[in-house]
């Protein structure tokens, strides 16, 4: 549209969170993006489709190919840069940045906003600012080493918008047991079910990861973006997912009874990976081997509960949930309602993705919103 656009990055290079996602090499869409996939409290699930609708996964590949960057898909809908690279990613959307010809101002911080009936003033660490037009994207908390705070809430909040309390999300969990902190290391895949005031919220079967504070993992990442705090939380994890409960009592039985001499934690040991088994019979105080103890640890085994279990704080979060309410925007544009041509996009917002790619897609789906906004407001 030929508008002069000023870009404020507080740190020395662009793109530093995008760098980090995927290991390196940044899932950057998912085709299946739904509303499902999305949580918030102020939006509603058609307000989530129209703005993901506003700019689909079939047009982001058409952009970025124009751009010059190729993208692959795996089976189950995740997207990367074709070169499994973050980094050229990076490379061909500075480009166009530049080509664009807009101002980029990098290790600038932008401190406070006014405005008067007719433009904004933004004041940084490096001067003052006249536009007519505000967007602010500037993320969330979360991952404060690569640059997150809740800096863009506080601009946000000084202009009178309406603010949901944020939480950390995509993140490891805190557990209040000392029992099996002995497995710190130990990865199993694991069937996880969150009950939340004992309806089942969510179900995932992936990796679960012990850590020296609890549990870590992609299955409690996915898990953790279910997770309130104020509710009554309760995890159950299933050890042997892969099998029936019935199947893998009979089956001890029948080892019982081929092999009267061994113990039931040499029997468990075809299982589970050894130390994971002695940790187990060590807890569940399980030594002898009879029908009882039998099913009691298996049981167990598939029914492992872990009570309110806590989200580690943003320093360990991939997102932040919570952000400007879908109250203080209008839904078609993302303007503000109380502030003529200020916008909010990306995770600003109330929205919060599953882990897979979905919290870009909605970035670059909420920018495409503002984008169009914006061209019809200068048009007119």
């Amino acid at each position: 549209m030929g508008l002069p656009i000023y870009l404020f990055e507080k740190n020395k290079i662009l793109g530093k969170k995008l760098l980090a996602t995927g290991n390196g090499r940044c899932n950057i869409h998912n085709l299946y993006t739904r509303t499902s996939c999305y949580q918030s409290s102020s939006f509603t699930s058609q307000a989530i489709q129209s703005i993901l609708e506003g700019f689909n996964f079939s047009e982001f590949q058409e952009c970025c190919r124009k751009m010059g960057l190729l993208l692959t898909q795996q089976l189950d809908g995740r997207v990367y840069p074709n070169s499994q690279s973050a980094k050229s990613l990076l490379e061909v959307f500075s480009l166009k940045l530049e080509e664009g010809k807009v101002r980029i101002h990098l290790e600038e911080e932008v401190l406070n906003i006014h405005k008067d009936s007719k433009n904004f003033f933004v004041q940084s660490t490096k001067g003052t600012y006249q536009s007519s037009y505000l967007i602010l994207a500037c993320g969330s908390e979360a991952y404060p080493k690569l640059g997150g705070s809740n800096k863009g809430l506080e601009l946000a909040r000084s202009l009178g918008l309406e603010i949901v309390q944020t939480y950390p999300s995509l993140v490891p969990l805190k557990l209040d047991t000392h029992s099996l902190r002995d497995l710190s290391g130990m990865k199993l895949k694991v069937k996880i079910t969150l009950k939340v005031d004992t309806i089942t919220k969510k179900e995932v079967i992936d990796d679960l990861l012990f850590t020296s504070y609890g549990v870590s993992g992609f299955g409690i990442l996915d898990i953790s973006s279910q997770i309130q705090t104020s509710q009554d939380n309760v995890l159950i994890i299933d050890f042997l997912p892969n099998f029936e409960a019935e199947f893998l009592e009979q089956m001890l039985l029948k080892l019982h009874k081929s092999f009267p001499q061994r113990s039931l934690l040499q029997l468990l040991n075809g299982f589970l990976p050894p130390k994971f088994a002695r940790v187990c019979m060590e807890v569940l105080k399980i030594k002898q081997c009879h029908t009882k103890n039998i099913k009691k640890l298996i049981f167990c085994l598939k029914n492992w509960e872990f009570k309110n279990p806590k989200l580690q704080g943003f320093e360990n979060a991939e997102v932040s949930g919570g952000g400007v309410s879908a109250n203080a925007v209008k839904i078609n544009t993302l303007e503000s309602k109380a502030v003529s041509g200020l916008y909010i996009i990306g995770e600003m917002l109330d929205i919060v993705g599953d882990r897979g790619g979905y919290n870009l897609a909605f970035a670059w789906a909420s920018a495409r919103v503002c984008a169009e906004s914006l061209k019809r407001s200068h048009k007119t």
